[in-house]
């Protein structure tokens, strides 16, 4: 049985890059150990329905959201909406991210943070949420 219901990943879209969505393909395969329900950024990104229904639909997805993983290596703005909406529900996150990447103060502060993991290579990603999940 899986422990967590829904599992929300969230991150950058807009300006998605190829490494961007495999990282989000290891956080759906890592996570699928803890879930059966994970919701990632690919999903919205093969949404193709109008800004407001996106808009809708994820912040309905949030409410039904047992824990969001942030992967944060780029800034995002919707992002950001998506976690506010998350500590508005006192949902907690996780945050993953490039060694490097700078992580917004706001954000650190919400006192929703679980914890904050840093990677160097996608395959670093691997085993990371065994301890923590």
């Amino acid at each position: 049985m899986s422990k967590y219901k829904n599992i929300m990943i969230t991150g950058t879209i807009t300006t998605a890059k190829e490494e961007s969505l495999e990282i989000y393909k290891i956080l759906v395969e890592e996570l699928s150990l803890y879930s059966d329900n994970i919701y990632s950024p690919i999903d919205t990104i093969k949404f193709k329905g109008t800004n407001k229904e996106m808009y809708e639909r994820v912040m309905k997805r949030l409410q039904n959201t047992d824990i969001v993983i942030a992967e944060m290596s780029s800034p995002s703005t919707g992002q950001g909406m998506e976690l506010q909406e998350a500590v508005r529900l006192d949902i907690p996150i996780i945050i993953i991210a490039k060694n490097g990447s700078k992580i917004s103060s706001t954000v650190l502060g919400s006192g929703k943070i679980k914890e904050v993991i840093f990677y160097d290579k996608k395959e670093d990603i691997k085993g990371k949420f065994a301890e923590l999940l």
